[in-house]
């Protein structure tokens, strides 16, 4: 097979779309499938939400799919989130060739987050949910990242039988090596980008609470993002610190400092992909329920009711106080992402799924669709 994975973003770029790209287009690859990666060029990937750069750098990519599938003899075109998805779309309709969008997120939540005047967001959410209901029914086939995007994207028009419901899982060969318990009992880690939908005022607020009870707590927040945009956010923020990470491999030895890493995020649809790095690391993690995919409370981890204040940071004060519960919590989420059977079982329903929509199914090896 040969596939085309078409990501609206530089493939370099350290955010979890790109992880989980990566990690496919490896995975593929080591099944013997022939993959291109067609994504935007260079490493910058600018500001977050809608802008006319992206636009352009939209355009570019679609003229960029075109040349590789009239290149290459393609057989299907595997694209992620919404401005590849409409790329990959004229591309897919004047060549034939069939189109599989992955959905990371609805677009009727995320959109709003990049605007801060309630009119600006009420717009944003009216093209959200036109997005949402015309571009993925469009497809040959949609795959989503969770169960509750799946429901949304039935009420929005794709029929169960052109849906399944795949969470992302820890590819084994970048797990690496097993981590040693412990930490700074004092640390507090987020990785990840500093965009709307993850919720970091909510964190600030939160970890002032923590701070008020426990004054040697320290913050880190360690991002892709440059300094202003980190200033924005954090502001004059008292304990929190901002690392500006050039590698994962900073990341990861960001992660083993901290006692506990957490994620405020409450948006529900997508998968925040740095849980599976947290998991990882063997911390104890401290997550919003929306965004909880795959914990389990009080066994790989604290879930806490979204945008609670007062149980975020009971929560981690709590961690902070107990070092024998945040080993056991960090080695129940390693143990979690340690199974190759996950992985495999993620391309097993890639592959049935491309063999599906391009009429070459096999006995047995076909999609399954999303849970109820």
């Amino acid at each position: 097979m040969r596939v085309a994975l078409v990501l609206a973003g530089p493939s370099s770029a350290p955010r979890g779309s790109q992880v989980l790209v990566r990690q496919l287009a490896l995975g593929l690859a080591g099944r013997g499938h022939v993959v291109r990666l067609v994504t935007y060029r260079g490493r910058r990937i600018g500001a977050p939400g809608p802008r006319l750069g992206r636009v352009l750098g939209d355009l570019a990519l679609t003229a960029r799919l075109w040349r590789v599938v009239a290149r290459d003899p393609i057989d299907v075109i595997h694209a992620h989130n919404y401005e590849a998805a409409i790329a990959g779309l004229v591309v897919a309709r004047l060549t034939g060739r069939p189109l599989v969008y992955h959905g990371h997120s609805a677009l009727a939540e995320e959109l709003p987050l990049y605007f801060a005047s309630p009119l600006a967001r009420r717009l944003a959410g009216g093209v959200g949910r036109a997005l949402d209901a015309e571009v993925p029914r469009r497809a040959d086939f949609c795959i989503a990242v969770t169960d509750e995007l799946g429901a949304l994207l039935r009420r929005r028009g794709v029929t169960a039988r052109g849906l399944a419901c795949i969470g992302p899982t820890g590819a084994p060969e970048e797990l690496g090596p097993a981590p040693v318990p412990g930490g700074d009992g004092g640390l507090v880690c987020y990785a990840g980008n500093l965009d709307g939908y993850q919720n970091l005022a909510f964190l600030l607020r939160a970890f002032a609470r923590v701070r008020a009870r426990v004054p040697a707590a320290r913050l880190l927040i360690v991002t892709h993002a440059d300094g202003r945009a980190a200033a924005r956010v954090v502001g004059d923020a008292r304990g929190v610190e901002v690392i500006r990470a050039g590698s994962y491999d900073e990341v990861r030895a960001r992660l083993a400092a901290a006692a506990i890493a957490v994620c405020p995020r409450a948006e529900r649809s997508g998968f925040p992909m740095k849980l599976l790095n947290y998991m990882a690391a063997g911390k104890a993690i401290v997550a919003s329920a929306g965004s909880a995919k795959g914990l389990q409370d009080g066994c790989t981890g604290r879930v806490v009711p979204d945008d609670d204040e007062g149980a975020f940071a009971d929560a981690i004060v709590a961690l902070l106080g107990n070092r024998r519960e945040r080993e056991q919590l960090g080695r129940a989420a390693r143990r979690a992402v340690e199974s190759r059977e996950a992985w495999d079982a993620v391309l097993d329903r890639i592959e049935a799924i491309y063999y599906h929509v391009t009429a070459r199914a096999e006995p047995g090896l076909v999609p399954v669709a999303c849970t109820e």
